[in-house]
Order: structure tokens, then C-alpha cells, then sequence
């Protein structure tokens, strides 16, 4: 059963389930608003399309399991992103990944003209709170590479998924207070770090 075909049978039944159909909020509707934002966290931390592809599917297979047991419809953001954290770090875990973002040149032609490139330029926002604006791909995954991982998760969550930390706390399993402090101390490390690799050289094009 494709996703599409998952979330349409549990859509009729969420509605079913409640009287006229009166239900807000069905599995297909949540599929359909937060497919795009979830996958594009998944390519941040995978740095494969194709990758990406698997455990976005696998992120809403597991949510359809579970949305008949879930009592609190109104915060499903951290809630999948939540699945989406865990199912990436398993997956790393598993492969011994060191490196999580590829270079860009690896998916540059991966595709149709222009397909993925709004993800390929977005490793970071443009309002990245106060971590520099780097256009060197390679510095950037050499950067976040040497992060601790927790440290990076809360940074991609923060910067680039524009998350509250209210929610990366949800996310992360830690309290609101901690999610800040780590996001502020992850903004430090990443500037430290990509600092530390300039001066050395890494990443720099000969």
C-alpha cells in the first residue's frame, strides 16, 4: 500500500469515527501540510534524496499506526518531527555515519533540471540567527560534522526548520530551558568550529 493510499483509507476512518465526519484534522490533511517541511529536515540530517524519500515515508507509515492512540491532535509538529529525529539518528547509527551532510556536488545532477534545489541552497536560512551566512558546502558539513549530534539536530531544528525551541524541546525530549541553552550553545560551537576550520584550511578550494 502506497502513502497516499495509507492516508486515504485512515482519513475515511478518522472521519468515520467521530460524529459527521466532524474531525479536523485526518491523517491525509496532516500528510499533506507537513510532507514537505519533514522531508526537507530528513535531507538536512541524511543528506540523500533518496534517503530522504524512505524515512518520509517511513515517518507517516509509523504516524498511521499511531494516530488512533494519539489524544493531542494540536501539536503534531514536534510529534513527527519527533519520529522523523529518531527514525534518522537509527538510520546513522546503523550506517556509523561521521558525516551526515554530503558535498553538494553529489546531488547536483541527481535529477531533472531544478529538481531539489531549494533544498540543495538551503542548508541554512538566510535568517540563521547570528551563524554566518557560508555558501562553502563543504565547510558547512565539515562544520556540522564535528558538532556533537544533539548540538546539530537542535541547530537544523532551530535554523533551519525555524522551530521554537518550546518545540525542539518536545522534539529532543529535554526541558524548554535546556532546548534554548542547547540552541545557543550549538549557534556557538558551529561558529567555533567553522573558525577553527578556516584557519586550518579544511574545505577551502585550491
Amino acid at each position: 500500500m502506497t502513502m497516499k493510499e495509507t492516508t486515504d483509507t485512515q482519513g475515511t476512518e478518522a472521519r468515520a469515527s467521530f460524529p459527521g465526519g466532524a474531525h479536523p484534522l485526518d491523517l491525509e490533511t496532516v500528510y499533506e501540510k507537513f510532507k514537505r517541511p519533514i522531508h526537507s529536515y530528513i535531507y538536512r540530517l541524511l543528506g540523500s534524496r533518496e534517503d530522504a524519500d524512505d524515512v518520509t515515508q517511513e515517518v507517516f507509515m509509523r504516524a498511521h499506526g499511531l494516530w488512533n492512540d494519539l489524544h493531542d491532535h494540536d501539536h503534531l509538529s514536534p510529534w513527527l518531527y519527533r519520529i522523523a529525529t529518531n527514525l534518522c539518528v537509527d538510520l546513522l547509527r546503523r550506517r556509523k555515519c561521521i558525516s551526515w551532510w554530503p558535498l553538494a556536488h553529489r546531488h547536483h545532477n541527481s535529477g531533472p533540471a531544478g529538481a531539489g534545489s531549494e533544498e540543495d541552497a538551503a542548508y541554512l536560512p538566510l535568517d540563521s540567527g547570528g551563524i554566518p551566512e557560508i555558501f562553502e558546502r563543504e565547510h558547512i558539513r565539515l562544520t556540522l560534522a564535528n558538532m556533537p549530534r544533539e548540538y546539530a539536530i537542535a541547530l537544523i531544528l532551530s535554523a533551519a526548520q525555524g522551530l521554537p525551541y518550546q518545540e525542539i524541546a518536545i522534539i529532543m525530549g529535554i526541558s524548554a530551558g535546556s532546548a534554548a541553552t542547547r540552541i545557543s550553545r550549538a549557534k556557538r560551537m558551529f561558529a567555533e568550529q567553522y573558525q577553527r576550520l578556516n584557519a586550518e584550511g579544511i574545505g577551502k578550494r585550491g
